[in-house]
């Protein structure tokens, strides 16, 4: 591999940038870290929220499809959209959350400003733009179940959370594992929302491996790290992706 700088000659260095990430590089191992709970965090809050809203627009209540259209709008929005609107509602001063914390008698919270909040504020961000994906999915599949299965369920006593425990969850446990992998290869490749609101800070607290590539490519001038870095993500992004596909295999009865 070749080192890079954008100005001079590339220079041959071998696998000595492959063996720095691999050797124990604590730096790349934090951002490791922060991108696997970015991703899994995320995906977790996403589906259970997915799910709730799913179960909701399922059943037959006045003004379904106005609801329904309202929390299909966040999917519908850019994403540097999104990021830039999040940016504002985090403002310390001016942002609605700090003002309604204000408001029920609350102290005001730095939420892309510290990094103990950073990560977890980029996250609800993606999770709000992304959650219709879900929704949708589930609803779909939802509407595919005979209603003649609650109904003999009904007819033995059986709970709503039996009902939906035994019936509705084995038959979108497909349309979750097939979601679950795209937006988990989503998020861990989402370049824009931790760039735009915190741009992996502060500190290190909410890099992530797409900005770190970008920071090393174009703000280190280490494009030879960077395609190294990027490598490494690819290969993660594929064993994920594979050891996922084989589970799916297996649960469904394939070999």
């Amino acid at each position: 591999m070749n080192e890079y700088n954008g100005i001079t000659p590339p220079t041959w260095v071998g696998p000595a940038h492959y063996v720095k990430i691999l050797s124990g590089w604590p730096e790349f191992w934090q951002v490791l870290l922060n991108t696997v709970s970015w991703a899994f965090g995320s995906i977790i809050i996403m589906l259970i929220v997915g799910m709730g809203f799913a179960v909701l627009l399922n059943r037959e209540f006045r003004g379904r499809n106005v609801v329904q259209g309202l929390l299909l709008l966040p999917w519908a929005m850019p994403y540097i959209a999104v990021a830039l609107n999040f940016q504002w509602m985090y403002n310390y001063n001016l942002g609605v959350f700090n003002g309604l914390l204000r408001l029920v008698g609350l102290g005001a919270i730095p939420w892309i400003g510290s990094s103990k909040f950073a990560l977890f504020s980029a996250m609800l961000g993606w999770v709000w733009r992304n959650f219709p994906f879900f929704m949708i999915s589930f609803l779909a599949a939802m509407k595919a179940i005979p209603d003649s299965l609650y109904e003999a369920a009904l007819v033995d006593g059986s709970s709503r959370w039996e009902l939906f425990r035994h019936i509705t969850l084995p038959y979108l446990q497909p349309v979750i594992i097939v979601t679950t992998l795209l937006m988990s290869l989503w998020t861990f490749n989402n370049f824009t929302m931790i760039f735009v609101l915190t741009s992996g800070g502060p500190g290190m607290s909410s890099m992530v491996l797409p900005v770190y590539v970008y920071n090393n490519a174009f703000l280190s001038n280490s494009v030879g790290l960077a395609s190294a870095i990027g490598m490494v993500m690819m290969v993660i992004m594929l064993g994920y992706g594979l050891v996922y596909l084989q589970l799916y295999r297996q649960d469904i009865g394939q070999v």
